[in-house]
């Protein structure tokens, strides 16, 4: 049976769901003037990253559904949906320009990968388990905001419209605060655990980007 989670999760959700929709607004709308200190590849992976997280809140949604979790479904399917608009925008924009930070990202996140992947199955993981796409999620979402800091002091960050700066560091803490109703509720599992390490690693690396893109 479904039981209700706190109210104050309710109130997660609908702020998720609002800074879903203005990131797209006010992101899009940049991006149409500019597109300085964006990147091909931190949309790709972002988007990838987005899809990971996915399929993770839908198998602890399988695991002990609820409503929360279905909120966490609803939640990462709207951003996989925000990105792709943002990442057809860029592409329009710019016919797909590759500069040397995606070149340096492809080349840090795909050693990352290859990594994740040789160790699980070496210890017998596939894609399959939940660990081993949350540290994958890791080097789609981390490593690349990571290299766009860098990228910003190249170029400079014109590109990124305030709201989407503020707004991430936002819904990351409302999905991290998600992710602690659903334990709250059902516990820890494998899924959530991947969920906890990918997005405390995603707000991290935000955190410096974020401080980058001030300074600069």
């Amino acid at each position: 049976m479904t039981r209700s989670p706190h109210p104050f999760a309710d109130l997660l959700f609908a702020v998720q769901i609002v800074c879903a929709l203005l990131f797209a607004v006010t992101q899009i709308r940049q991006m149409l003037q500019t597109t300085q200190g964006v990147s091909l590849t931190w949309f790709v992976f972002w988007a990838v990253f987005l899809g990971l997280n996915l399929l993770l809140a839908i198998k602890a949604h399988q695991v002990q559904p609820s409503r929360v979790t279905r909120q966490a479904v609803v939640t990462y399917a709207l951003w996989s949906a925000v990105l792709a608009a943002s990442l057809a925008v860029l592409v329009w924009r710019t016919l797909g320009a590759w500069y040397p930070v995606d070149t340096l990202n492809l080349a840090i996140s795909g050693l990352g990968i290859a990594g994740v992947l040789g160790v699980g199955k070496a210890r017998g993981l596939g894609l399959a388990d939940p660990m081993v796409r949350g540290w994958l999620a890791v080097f789609f979402k981390a490593t690349p905001q990571l290299t766009l800091a860098w990228h910003i002091t190249q170029v400079g960050g014109a590109g990124l419209a305030a709201f989407p700066v503020i707004a991430g560091h936002l819904t990351i803490c409302i999905r991290l605060g998600q992710l602690y109703y659903s334990i709250k509720e059902a516990g820890w599992d494998r899924n959530r655990l991947a969920s906890a390490v990918s997005e405390v690693a995603n707000e991290l690396s935000w955190l410096l980007t974020t401080v980058v893109w001030l300074v600069i």
